[in-house]
């Protein structure tokens, strides 16, 4: 008779994810050091880099109580995915993209530290919304067409994307609303406005600068936020409603005027129409992800350079070849995750300010994931957005990492006050 041996699973202990993290880094980084056939050290040292990163912030964040530790971790999980495929694309943009992340990890590490020392200072519904018009009004002047959209500015070597800056001040902007409504009440020839009303025209002012710029994924990223927040806090049905209706009317005559969208729409209805023209980027992406099956063809062993900004617009597809559909799955699980643990966060938080900022934020990623994987799969039309901490660029990583230390300093002062109010009960 076979013996059995029992495991006491209370002597045991759970094995912690970030070892698994730091795992799939070592795995990842030495498969693309051994592709070429020749062992490339500097590869490998950079996974090793990144996994004791991991490691240091991820312990940093619980020593210190400084909230969710797991936020740090999930985003290093989809880093992982992004940095090893930019590698094995290019390893100039490769390297590039990962001395952005160290960049953005510093950024995150400031932004969780100090935002509770300055957040208080910066309310003011005005002080934002000048702030974004005043980044609009300098692209416009100074910024440098790119791909048909007018949003670089480009300052000798150095060149950024106002637009990833200003959809972060936006969600500051619509807390603002959420915490003090009053502030946007305009009294004209003894009549009242009421707040809504206000904002809706200052919404669609900002939407208005961003068709300008011809920046129009950001401009539907920034307005289903904007229905967003106004549908959870507000609870105004009838208001999103209108919006949605004047939104729908003002795209419809948008593809009709403006041909770039004529042939988005045109290239998302049917690729197949003009497969070497309108249609040639989304069909390679399409032929990407079905070549790439359940597995993929192997890190390295695909052919992502056939399709165009595949670094940036169409990262998802490239994933999704080489690491297969499953691949691509555990990418959009991740930020499930994410948006799971930022929309915990935002239920937990009492104040209306930090409370609406922690929405705003935690559906920016997710609204932004949405439209870009499913852009990249025909689910919707391409909007020409980057994937968070994914697709290569400095000023969208720099941005998703503003995000990410945000939600961080907001699950910190959550714990600081059930640490404060447990002292409380102890004192008395």
């Amino acid at each position: 008779m076979d013996k059995f041996v029992t495991i006491n699973s209370k002597n045991s202990k759970p094995i912690s994810p970030i070892h698994l993290v730091a795992l799939i880094d070592l795995a990842l980084f030495g498969l693309l050091s051994i592709r070429s056939g020749i062992f490339e050290s500097f590869i490998l040292l950079l996974g090793v880099t990144k996994a004791i990163i991991t490691y240091f912030t991820f312990y940093t964040l619980r020593k210190f109580k400084m909230g969710d530790s797991y936020l740090a971790l999930i985003v290093s999980m989809i880093l992982s995915m992004g940095l090893a495929m930019q590698l094995r694309l290019s390893f100039d943009v490769g390297v590039k993209q990962f001395i952005w992340y160290l960049i953005g990890m510093f950024t995150f590490i400031v932004t969780s530290s100090i935002y509770h020392s300055v957040y208080k200072r910066f309310k003011s519904i005005w002080f934002f919304y000048s702030l974004m018009i005043f980044l609009f009004v300098l692209t416009l002047l100074i910024g440098t067409r790119i791909n048909g959209a007018k949003n670089w500015i480009i300052l000798g070597t150095v060149s950024f994307q106002p637009s990833e800056f200003i959809k972060i001040l936006f969600v500051y902007y619509m807390a603002s609303f959420v915490a003090n409504p009053e502030s946007l009440q305009i009294k004209i020839a003894d009549k009242i406005i009421p707040p809504k009303w206000t904002l809706m025209v200052s919404v669609f002012t900002v939407l208005g600068f961003f068709v300008l710029q011809r920046e129009f994924g950001t401009a539907l990223l920034i307005f289903m936020v904007y229905l967003s927040v106004v549908y959870v806090f507000e609870n105004a049905t009838i208001f999103v409603a209108v919006n949605a209706i004047l939104a729908g009317v003002s795209a419809f005559f948008a593809i009709q005027l403006m041909p770039h969208l004529g042939a988005r729409m045109d290239s998302w209805l049917n690729p197949f129409a003009d497969i070497a023209g309108k249609g040639y980027q989304i069909t390679q992406s399409l032929f990407a992800i079905g070549s790439g099956s359940f597995f993929g063809t192997g890190l390295g062993m695909g052919y992502p350079h056939f399709i165009p900004n595949v670094e940036t617009d169409f990262i998802f597809s490239a994933i999704s070849e080489e690491m297969g559909i499953f691949g691509g799955i555990a990418i959009i699980i991740l930020f499930v995750l994410l948006v799971y643990r930022g929309i915990k966060i935002c239920l937990r938080l009492r104040e209306p300010f930090t409370k609406a900022l922690a929405f705003g934020l935690t559906t920016t990623l997710g609204f932004q994931t949405f439209l870009i994987i499913g852009g990249v799969t025909r689910v919707i039309p391409l909007t020409g957005i980057t994937l968070p901490f994914v697709s290569y660029g400095g000023s969208s990583l720099i941005s998703s990492f503003l995000i990410l230390g945000l939600l961080q300093a907001l699950s910190g002062s959550i714990l600081r006050e059930e640490v404060f109010e447990v002292e409380k009960i102890d004192n008395e």
